[in-house]
């Protein structure tokens, strides 16, 4: 019996062609979709805005911190803006109430509910403590925040 002859070659030839064709049809969905898609960049103001939100005291500790990153010079905001650091679980985790605030948006669109009150409404409201007197991640660590240096 040779290699032409037994069945499973034939069958993960053609799995693998299978494979090439499925291959094929999802990069010109992908060139589609780049072709579709926008190209958007965030001006100087924009980021500008984003520094001086990350400087904030409203700011959640996360983004305080990933600012921090970007001053030490690890990244910067314009990487983020081009989607560099993404699969950062820092940088996920700071960003993540602009993204959730983005899907709450989406689908009041979706929805057909009018974009200035959208809008009006403003982003999501951070979550809070589960109790009263359990303190905020933001709070937990104050004291050290307020240390002098020893």
């Amino acid at each position: 019996m040779t290699f032409d002859d037994d069945p499973r070659i034939a069958e993960a030839l053609a799995q693998l062609e299978a494979a090439e064709v499925g291959l094929d049809e999802a990069i010109v969905a992908a060139k589609e979709v780049e072709r579709t898609v926008p190209v958007t960049t965030l001006s100087e103001e924009d980021l500008r805005l984003l520094e001086a939100h990350a400087r904030g005291d409203d700011a959640p500790r996360s983004l305080r911190e990933l600012q921090e990153r970007i001053d030490e010079g690890e990244l910067s905001w314009t990487d983020l803006s081009e989607g560099r650091h993404l699969d950062d679980p820092a940088v996920q985790s700071a960003l993540d109430p602009g993204v959730k605030g983005m899907r709450q948006a989406y689908t009041a669109i979706e929805e057909g509910q009018p974009l200035d009150e959208i809008i009006e409404a403003g982003p999501p409201v951070p979550p809070r403590p589960s109790s009263p007197t359990e303190p905020s991640d933001d709070e937990t660590f104050d004291f050290l925040r307020d240390r002098p240096d020893e």
